[in-house]
């Protein structure tokens, strides 16, 4: 690895050799926390005048990364010695769960004038020392302001004699501040395998590359997952096996105790019927039937929706056409189940005792019809509450496969009940 160089001021006894490297992915990963360890015992030792201009020669990239290592004692030394320049950009990456600045490559970048020729750019690259993203350079203006991107190896395509601004591409980039998840959209939609990154002032900060957005789509589908599954907690990359019992229990425990207690409302349902039991034992064979069959169909509904939000095909504004087209799927596929279930009633039940005037056909009617309703309210339900989710400004994720189960598994047991009861009892 190669050491970049950062000396404060001559009065500082030696030089403080920072390997930027170890920092490159640290939201996923830190193997080496000797870099760290240096800066912080450079934090302790210096006074704030030294720690203040050695601040001035680090980029917003490299000043970010080593401020989210420092403990806190050290990171309010910073943040009060921070340089001017990096104020607005810090409290908007701040108030951001996930910036896009926290994924990208370390690197630093290097820059050259839009007025540049391809002869003067390889000279350049030739003879530097320092260390930079060998993939791409940022094209600026004489203020440094970004103004597009070039692969390092069209170099090699054109004449000497080519000015820079003539060959270049513009990439769209955006603030260092943008959700990861959007900045990796922005990536998915462009014809580029690069993302370029800008500060408040519009320089370059830095640049997405397809290796970061991989991680950040495996982290955000792993986030998406669990969420769906009312696995709560942090939503990070840890494997399974290094992750602790304790861990594991604390982020399934809260939605399992709330759902739990949820469903004392289908117990309440039943008692609330106990009088068609009673008079008719085999309501209750088919019972979980029912129940099942809407939780599935609301888990399903409710997946396609988050999957599609999340894939930016679904907007808020698009509920009314999204619930109108899950109705008319959960028409066909109720039928279908209507059906099966009039076949299966008459199958498993053809040699059952019934009082009154009760008859089989009658007995498979009201199933298949109770049925056929639990599927369509359970299906425009999955597919309502991602977008309920959404107008109150919360991750649609958030409307857990179970949270739906247990909702449909109250509404269901009405809807069975109830028509049951009509049909049968009355």
């Amino acid at each position: 690895m190669s050491n970049i160089t950062v000396s404060a001021t001559d009065s500082i006894n030696g030089h403080l050799n920072l390997d930027f490297e170890v920092f490159n992915n640290c939201k996923y990963e830190v193997d080496n926390k000797g870099s760290i360890n240096k800066i912080i015992d450079f934090i302790k030792e210096q006074n704030s005048t030294v720690i203040q201009r050695w601040l001035e020669t680090l980029s917003l990239l490299q000043y970010f990364h080593i401020y989210n290592q420092l403990p806190e004692v050290e990171k309010k030394t910073v943040i009060h010695l921070m340089p001017s320049g990096f104020m607005s950009d810090m409290e908007k990456i701040e108030s951001q769960a996930h910036p896009v600045i926290a994924v990208a490559t370390i690197r630093p970048q290097r820059c050259v004038n839009d007025d540049m020729r391809v002869s003067e750019a390889i000279e350049i690259i030739q003879q530097s020392t320092n260390i930079f993203d060998e993939q791409v350079l940022f094209i600026v203006d004489d203020q440094g302001c970004y103004r597009s991107l070039l692969e390092l190896h069209q170099l090699v395509k054109y004449q000497p004699s080519v000015i820079l601004a003539d060959i270049a591409g513009w990439v769209a980039p955006c603030h260092v501040s943008t959700d990861r998840e959007l900045a990796v959209a922005q990536l998915q939609h462009s014809e580029n395998d690069y993302l370029p990154l800008v500060d408040f002032w519009g320089k370059p900060a830095g640049v997405l590359r397809a290796k970061e957005a991989m991680s950040v789509l495996q982290q955000e589908q792993t986030q998406d997952v669990e969420m769906l599954m009312g696995i709560q907690g942090t939503h990070d990359d840890t494997p399974y096996m290094q992750t602790t019992v304790l861990e594991h229990v604390h982020k399934r425990i809260f939605w399992i105790v709330g759902l739990a207690a949820v469903g004392i409302l289908s117990g309440m349902v039943i008692q609330s019927y106990d009088d068609a039991i009673m008079a008719l034992t085999i309501l209750a064979l088919y019972m979980p039937m029912v129940a099942d069959t809407g939780g599935n169909a609301g888990s399903q509904a409710a997946t396609v929706i988050v999957r599609s939000m999340a894939l930016g095909e679904l907007k808020l504004k698009s509920w009314c056409d999204v619930l109108w087209k899950e109705l008319r799927i959960s028409l066909f596929i109720g039928l279908g189940l209507a059906l099966v279930s009039f076949g299966k009633v008459l199958f498993l039940s053809h040699n059952a005792e019934f009082p009154g005037n009760i008859t089989l056909t009658m007995l498979g009617s009201a199933i298949a019809l109770a049925l056929f309703f639990q599927v369509v309210t359970a299906t425009v339900i999955g597919a309502a509450l991602p977008f309920v989710a959404k107008l109150c400004r919360q991750d649609p994720a958030v409307v857990a496969s179970p949270a739906i189960t247990t909702i449909v598994d109250v509404t269901g047991l009405l809807i069975y009940f109830y028509i049951t009861s009509l049909i049968l009892l009355n």
